[in-house]
């Protein structure tokens, strides 16, 4: 009796004083009449929030600025108790230091040191200091995985004129790989593009970075940039200083950046200042061939990635709104003939608004081939019955859409990709022409991307540059170092403009022959590929969008109305 009364008080006493606790007898009986450990003393008493659980609680916004990351970094602690991945231990510790020296060497990987804060830990650091350090580094690693991974900069602040689809890595992914990385540095160069084109010019960025500075004298570069004016190719990093083609390769890094992270098995590349196309399988390529390009300005080919679905042959040219609206009406109502003499149909929609349209044959203006691949700009790849303009080194002609010197061929080898068994060549494929537009369904959808690569290596591991023709480079520079760096990676909306919008319009009256022809002779007979209502474009490389997308004849014009020779070569 006396035994258990000695128990009984010093469980009370454990409740009020557990250094009272340690006066109870210790031995077989003590043990069995002990509290359940669920509702243990020791367990019940609170422990203090610790200063990274204050921050991470109530202040995690002064070190993470978007509010996904900020999500993942307070389930991240949660889970770990509130545990830290840079500090209070030697492996820890030894995480931190090769975080913070890569951060502070981002320089090799075309981004700016400064854009990751790194915090110091060495010394005799608080509690309220270690907190914080922990934090402030765990904030840059997401900042560089996200911009590492999709881009310095959200592309929509470089022009309207480029869409690609997101790829952002998910930051608890981040979070965990750097938790529990063994080889720091292999890990954050993970979030990068892993495409040889992109190594190969951190590569090259390395050397010019290495190498001392040898800008040649102000006089000799401007000779130098006379001579080279205008041609799209410059392979000689002497030509231009080495802070020049750092800064050319440092851009192109950010806009391998924005591409899909898998480009496909088989894809399609266009390089818009190189003219050029390639068709690559298992990252090797395979067949290249010349194209036109977009004029700069307002006509530029956009930079995409879409799907190539389809091969239309015998193509229907379907003049777009804005080449109605601002070429062919003015000239419509001067002379209502101008447009049948170039081999152009007009007709009324049936909502009243004016179709201007050119039949299939071998002067249409697309050629006998067109290469599909839907997208919001309703640019394309085609043929052209008129090839001088390929014999030029720049070919910035078209007014949007890319021009392809050898179509024939390139079907054959986009066809022997997708769907060897059907074995298309190109006598098979010249059998096909005539004047109704048949179609070629891609077994196998192959990706296309349009891409700006001003400096890149090539097949032999030459580095080339070429020409900043859309002045793409500078935009990208400007905005990595300029007073708006800090929310350019912070996407914008992009005004849609107008110039998908029908025109509405009576056809002009005329008197020198019957009109019921051109009215409906081939009405509904040629029906577009890409509805002019099916989306508007994004119009302009650093404007709004406010100006419309034109697709007028670049050619110089005999008559009096401008453009109105030729109907060939106006997409």
């Amino acid at each position: 009796m006396q035994k258990t009364a000695i128990l009984v008080f010093a469980a009370l006493a454990a409740m009020t004083s557990p250094a009272l606790a340690q006066l109870a007898p210790s031995d077989a009986g003590t043990a069995a009449m002990s509290p359940d450990p669920l509702t243990a003393p020791s367990s019940a008493t609170p422990q203090p929030a610790t200063k990274l659980q204050e921050l991470v609680t109530g202040r995690l916004s002064s070190f993470i600025d978007r509010k996904p990351e900020q999500a993942a970094a307070e389930s991240f602690y949660q889970a770990r108790n509130y545990q830290p991945i840079w500090t209070g231990s030697p492996e820890a510790l030894k995480r931190a230091e090769s975080a913070i020296a890569f951060l502070r060497n981002v320089k090799s990987e075309g981004l700016e040191p400064r854009d990751y804060p790194t915090p110091e830990l060495s010394g005799n650091l608080s509690e309220d200091q270690t907190a914080k350090a922990e934090l402030q580094l765990t904030g840059s690693i997401l900042r560089y995985a996200r911009h590492a991974s999709s881009g310095r900069l959200s592309y929509t602040r470089v022009s309207a004129s480029i869409q690609y689809p997101d790829h952002a890595l998910d930051p608890a992914d981040v979070l965990n790989k750097v938790a529990s990385a063994q080889d720091m540095q292999a890990v954050l160069q993970s979030f990068e593009p892993q495409q040889p084109g992109f190594a190969a010019l951190r590569a090259a960025l390395a050397n010019e970075l290495a190498a001392p500075e040898q800008e040649p004298p102000l006089q000799d570069r401007e000779v130098s940039s006379k001579k080279n004016r205008g041609k799209g190719a410059s392979t000689d990093p002497s030509e231009r200083s080495r802070k020049n083609a750092a800064d050319t390769i440092i851009a192109n890094m950010e806009r391998w950046r924005w591409l899909p992270r898998d480009l496909g098995k088989t894809h399609v590349v266009v390089n818009i200042p190189d003219y050029t196309l390639g068709v690559y399988k298992d990252e090797a390529r395979v067949w290249h061939t010349k194209i036109v390009v977009g004029k700069p300005g307002n006509l530029a080919t956009p930079l995409l990635s879409e799907t190539m679905k389809y091969l239309t042959i015998n193509p229907t040219w379907n003049v777009p709104p804005s080449i109605i609206r601002n070429e062919y009406l003015p000239a419509l109502e001067r002379d209502p003939g101008a447009l049948e003499r170039i081999g152009l149909r007009v007709s009324n929609n049936s909502d009243g608004s004016l179709r201007v349209y050119q039949p299939p044959g071998e002067r249409n203006a697309l050629g006998r081939i067109r290469f599909n691949f839907p997208n919001q700009f309703l640019v394309y790849q085609h043929d052209t019955p008129d090839k001088k303009l390929f014999a030029r080194d720049s070919r910035a002609f078209s007014h949007g859409c890319m021009r392809v010197q050898n179509p024939e061929k390139y079907a054959e080898v986009l066809l022997s990709l997708s769907q060897p068994e059907d074995n298309y060549t190109i006598p098979r494929i010249q059998g096909m022409y005539g004047d109704q537009e048949r179609t070629i369904n891609l077994k196998q959808p192959i990706p296309v991307h349009v891409t700006y690569q001003t400096a890149f290596v090539d097949e032999s591991g030459k580095l080339g540059f070429r020409h900043d023709v859309y002045g793409l480079d500078a935009a990208t520079l400007k905005l990595m170092r300029g007073d708006e760096r800090m929310i350019a990676d912070t996407p914008i909306a992009r005004p849609h403009n107008s110039s998908s919008k029908p025109v509405m319009a009576r056809l002009p009256q005329r008197e020198d022959r019957e009109y019921g022809e051109l009215q409906g002779q081939y009405q509904g007979q040629y029906q577009p590929q890409y509805r002019e209502s099916q989306g508007p474009f994004r119009g302009g490389w650093f404007g709004s969008g406010g100006a419309e997308r034109s697709y007028a004849s670049p050619y110089p014009s005999r008559s009096p109305y401008r453009g109105f020779d030729r109907a060939d070569g106006l997409w």
